[in-house]
């Protein structure tokens, strides 16, 4: 998948949901570590939404953990 650069969250949101669109349906999918990366950084844009800032932050810093550790395997 070619990642572009977007100017805007929703256009990020975007261009991630149109990436899951159709991959799902691979029963591997999502288990590899650049699917991991993928997810985690959809999860924490979304976390940008939730009002409560505590809880904003925990799911902000298990999405960055998740994104370094994956990262790291991917080669």
């Amino acid at each position: 998948m070619a990642v572009k650069r977007v100017k805007s969250r929703l256009e990020f949101i975007l261009q991630i949901t149109d990436y899951f669109k159709g991959h799902w349906e691979d029963p591997e999918w999502g288990r590899r570590p650049s699917n991991q990366v993928l997810i985690a950084l959809a999860v924490r844009e979304l976390a940008q939404g939730i009002q409560d800032s505590a809880e904003q932050k925990q799911i902000t810093e298990i999405a960055d953990r998740t994104i370094a550790k994956n990262a790291a395997a991917v080669r």
